[in-house]
Parts: C-alpha cells; sequence; structure tokens
C-alpha cells in the first residue's frame, strides 16, 4: 500500500486557512464599516438628515422603552429597525422593547396604557406616550437637548397668512405643523403695540395686506434690539410702514417679478421660480430639492439707518432666470426680458440682516443678536405649495436661521404634496424630454428596426 504524499493535503489545508482568514477578515470589515443601501423611491429605511442631527446632538444617555403588541410582529420588527437606526447615530441613544401584556407592572409604573407608544427617559425627564414614529422622536429628542420650547408668534392682525387658517390654499396650518415638529410652539398675536411676547424666539409676518402702527413698529424694533428673530414673508408693494421698517436695517423688496421659464414646472406658468443657489456660509446646504416661490419678487440689501447692522443676500434662483422691473408680466404679457430696464439672474429673493444687541444688565454671558429675514414671497409657505419640492424645508430652515438655531437645519422626510400637485415633479423641458423620448423616438426606433426586417426578409424572398 503506497503512502500519499503530504504535500498536497498541506497545500489544501493551508488555502482553507488562507480562505477563512479573508473570509474572517471581510467579516469584519462588514461588520465595523456597515454600509445600506435603500433603493426604496422614498428612503424609508434611511433616517432623514434631521433625525440623523437630532440623534447626534445627544450629550447625555437616553433610554426609549416601547410597549408593544406581541402578537403584531410586523410593526414590532419595524419599531425596532426605525430604534436601531437612531442608535446607529449616537452612543447615547438606547432602547428597550416591552411586551405590554406580559409587563402590565412596569407599563403601569410609567403611566403607559396603549400599544406602541414609548417612554423617553434623559436629561432628568420622562416624556410619555411617544408615538414610534421618526418624526415623533425626532422631535422629543429635540426637546430634550433643548430643555425648552421655543415659541413662534405669528402677527395675523393686518391680513397676513394665518398659521391656524386651514384653507388648502391661503391657510399656514402645515407650516406651522411643521414648526411644532422643531421644538416650536406656534402662537397667534393680533396686535403687536403692548410689544412682541418676552419669552417669542421667533416672530413671522407673512404676507401683510394693511400697515403696522407705529407703536407695532417699535414693539418689533425694541423686539430686535433684545436679540429675538424676525422672519418676513413679502409680496410685492408692501404696506408703507413695514417696508419702512425693513429699509431701516437694509433689507428692500423690489416690487418686480421673477421669471424663470426654463425650470417651471409642467403646465404651470414661468412665475414660480425655483431657489437653488445659497450663500452656504449663511444657510448652508442640506441637499434639500430646490423651493420655488410663486409671484416673487426681488430683495435687495442697501445702506441702513439703524447702527450695527450687517446685510448679505443668501438665497438666489437660477442663472438663467431675470426680473420683470415693472412687473408687466403681471398683466397677462407673455414674459419678455427687456435689455437694460430688466435684470438677468441670479435674482436674490431671500436677506438677512444681523443687528448686534446690548447685553442686558445682569445677563451672563454675550450679548444674542437680534435676526430680520427678509423673502420675496408668502405664497410658498401655504398649505397650497409647502409640500411642493423643497418648500417645507426652506421655510423651516429660515426660523431656525432666524430664531438663531443653525444647529437644527436639515433636510426632513418628505411632505406628501397638497392641492393640485403631484409627488412627481418635472420641469416642463424634463416632461418634454419625457414625451420624445418615450412616445415618439423609442416607438419611431423599433418601427425602423422592423421596417428594415421585414425589408431584408422580403428581398430574401425574391431571391
Amino acid at each position: 500500500m503506497s503512502r500519499l504524499p503530504w504535500r498536497p493535503f498541506a497545500a489544501l489545508v493551508a488555502e482553507l486557512l488562507l480562505a477563512a482568514a479573508v473570509a474572517g477578515l471581510l467579516l469584519a470589515f462588514a461588520w465595523t464599516r456597515n454600509v445600506v443601501f435603500d433603493l426604496t423611491p422614498t428612503r424609508e429605511h434611511t433616517l432623514s438628515d434631521a433625525a440623523r442631527r437630532a440623534a447626534a446632538r445627544l450629550d447625555r444617555d437616553v433610554r426609549v422603552t416601547v410597549f408593544f403588541n406581541g402578537q403584531d410582529q410586523g410593526k414590532i420588527r419595524t419599531m425596532r429597525e426605525l430604534l436601531r437606526r437612531f442608535g446607529e447615530q449616537s452612543s447615547r441613544f438606547r432602547f428597550d422593547m416591552v411586551d405590554l401584556d406580559r409587563s402590565p407592572l412596569l407599563a403601569n409604573s410609567m403611566g403607559v396604557v396603549n400599544y406602541d407608544t414609548a417612554v423617553i427617559d434623559g436629561y432628568d425627564r420622562r416624556l410619555r406616550g411617544v408615538r414610534v414614529t421618526e418624526e415623533d422622536l425626532t422631535t422629543e429628542l429635540i426637546r430634550l437637548v433643548e430643555g425648552r420650547e421655543r415659541v413662534a408668534v405669528f402677527a395675523v392682525g393686518h391680513g397676513e397668512r394665518d398659521p391656524g387658517d386651514t384653507d388648502p390654499r391661503a391657510g399656514l396650518s402645515a407650516a406651522a405643523k411643521a414648526l411644532a415638529a422643531e421644538n416650536f410652539r406656534v402662537e397667534r398675536a393680533a396686535d403687536l403695540r403692548g410689544g412682541v411676547p418676552a419669552d417669542a424666539s421667533l416672530l413671522v409676518v407673512a404676507g401683510p395686506t394693511s400697515d403696522f402702527t407705529e407703536s407695532e413698529v417699535e414693539s418689533v424694533r425694541a423686539f430686535l434690539r433684545a436679540g429675538g428673530g424676525a422672519l418676513f414673508l413679502l409680496e410685492a408693494g408692501a404696506p408703507a410702514r413695514v417696508a419702512g421698517l425693513l429699509a431701516s436695517y437694509g433689507l428692500a423688496g423690489g416690487n418686480d417679478l421673477v421669471v424663470d421659464d426654463r425650470n417651471r414646472l409642467f403646465h404651470a406658468d414661468a412665475f414660480a421660480p425655483q431657489v437653488s443657489l445659497f450663500n452656504e456660509q449663511i444657510l448652508p446646504y442640506t441637499g434639500a430639492p430646490p423651493a420655488i416661490l410663486p409671484l416673487a419678487q426681488s430683495v435687495n440689501v442697501e445702506a441702513p439707518s439703524e447702527p450695527d447692522v450687517r446685510l448679505a443676500p443668501f438665497a438666489f434662483t437660477g442663472n438663467d432666470t431675470w426680473s420683470d422691473a415693472e412687473r408687466i408680466s403681471a398683466d397677462g404679457r407673455p414674459p419678455v426680458f427687456r435689455e437694460g430696464i430688466d435684470k438677468r439672474g441670479p435674482v436674490p429673493v431671500a436677506a438677512i440682516a444681523r443687528v448686534e444687541s446690548a447685553p442686558a444688565p445682569g445677563a451672563p454671558g454675550p450679548a444674542r443678536n437680534g435676526s430680520v429675514l427678509l423673502v420675496g414671497d408668502a405664497e410658498f409657505a401655504t398649505n397650497l405649495y409647502v409640500g411642493t419640492l423643497g418648500n417645507r424645508d426652506f421655510f423651516v430652515n429660515l426660523a431656525h436661521l432666524a430664531a438663531r438655531t443653525e444647529e437644527l437645519i436639515s433636510t426632513r422626510r418628505s411632505a406628501t404634496p397638497g392641492g393640485t400637485f403631484s409627488q412627481l415633479h418635472l420641469t416642463a423641458g424634463q416632461a418634454r424630454a419625457i414625451f420624445w423620448s418615450g412616445c415618439v423616438v423609442l416607438p419611431a426606433i423599433v418601427l425602423a428596426i422592423g421596417g428594415a426586417l421585414g425589408l431584408r426578409r422580403r428581398r430574401r424572398g425574391g431571391r
């Protein structure tokens, strides 16, 4: 009986060990460098930028206890996966999954009576009854970190758009809801003569049609000197005192009409320009789709009469837009650029003025500077438009910029568009390209190939 050579077996063992080592290294690399490809249209398996930022801000331990229904395994998996994604963003985020029916004592001690609700413990606080959704968890994490609600006051006594109005076209209820999800408590003020509420961090004036009184103007000035933030959304032809207040801080509306014919939405006119360019030192780029501003005017910066004011435009339409200086197109005439009269893009549609504030007597730390933002449109924030493209992100980020909470400027999960708008947004050029390629070019290619094959067979048959 001949003895088999040992060298082939040694080589085989060495190859197996090498393969095992390579596999182990690949597994270790995959474990430490986890990469997930989310190919769903709405990226439902990926946290939004806002959720990631909220989790990353945690500097203390936070524990989320979720009480579930043991009979609903699908929902349990969904909630666990969502919590796991939050946990990947911060080692401070921890969670427990508890069957409500099997742990009644724990549920009673935490005040829980409903399935699929959570209790969040952290920052010496306990939040009960939290829904296990990405938006609700993000909102509650922001509240925990900041320790208090910010107050956003909407002026409503001068014909402004109203945050309590649910009208599908003119109301601002959807925009107010978006602010509430960012830890703002939304309040309304019909009369500012007594001053802006002392606990307010943001004043919103959206499209006033009648003028402020002199005492209301002085109230706004005092609010800004105290370090408050104001967001003015103004159409062309703003009331005189409101325009004068902004002019004293170097902000002025152009009383023109911005035209964007190339990027207009399919079956829409050219008077809803896209805001696609930003001064990223003021409003960082977040990757959100461009906002659209229907019937917008340009915004200009001028020499302010108030002292210690720093000015800058920060949001612009594209290079291929222009402003109709005399609003001729608003009378129903086709938009035509007039050299020497109209202005070519990029057209500034938003600007900011930082107002230096004196420190309050006895207050610790440096003074908090006030902020005034002017946007040349109010309709983009209405219920009709706020869910379109990047309008909601643009409005909420403007609010954070004015309220000096720039760390919360981010991109949120897409909202369902309202009104007559579809979730698929196409410009007129994109729609034409899809029509010609899908309905003309491709059928023509198929017909040409079929005709060529038929002609070839006929010639062969003739032979």
